[in-house]
């Protein structure tokens, strides 16, 4: 029975190390990339958009699609989450990625009650393995994270680069 306490000891001596190497690997996923690659397009809602603005600023890319169930449920949360943070500094662009329409652009975005900038077309500087896909770019416009944006890091991501923005001002 001695050993159990033992046991125990050893993984919690050995779990933030874990932890630190997690987040170092996943720092080296990050491909080098900046929000200065981002092709932009047309806004389609009506949203004011000046890429220039973005100096400062945290920037959530989010490619999604018109026909893609994921991308149409993750709307509304997008549409939180900027509201959210807009005054903290984030700035949330979408970028519609499977050619639709302006008018099916729109339909979807009024029930999500979609706010930021939405464009017909563009992409960011990172593939990815399908849509929704997002992409968070700190301060410095440097990309810190991308994936899925239902994914448990996504928020984590957006929470840390706001961070830096308090710094700054």
């Amino acid at each position: 029975m001695k050993a159990i306490p033992a046991l125990i000891a050893l993984v919690a001596l050995a779990l933030p190390a874990f932890a630190a190497d997690k987040k170092n690997k996943d720092k080296a996923s990050v491909p080098d990339a900046s929000v200065s690659q981002v092709k932009w397009a047309e806004v389609v809602n009506g949203a004011s958009f000046d890429k220039d603005a973005l100096t400062g600023k945290v920037v959530v890319v989010e490619e999604w699609g018109v026909n893609c169930g994921p991308c149409i449920a993750s709307l509304p949360d997008m549409a939180k989450l900027a509201k959210r943070y807009d005054k903290k500094g984030l700035v949330v662009v979408g970028l519609e990625r499977q050619n639709g329409t302006k008018e099916q652009i729109l339909k979807l975005l009024k029930p999500a009650r979609v706010e930021y900038p939405v464009m017909a077309g563009g992409n960011g500087p990172v593939p990815s393995d399908g849509i929704p896909h997002a992409m968070v770019f700190g301060t410095d416009g440097k990309l810190v994270w991308h994936g899925h944006p239902a994914s448990d890091e996504f928020e984590d991501a957006v929470k840390d680069a706001l961070k830096t923005v308090a710094k700054t001002k």
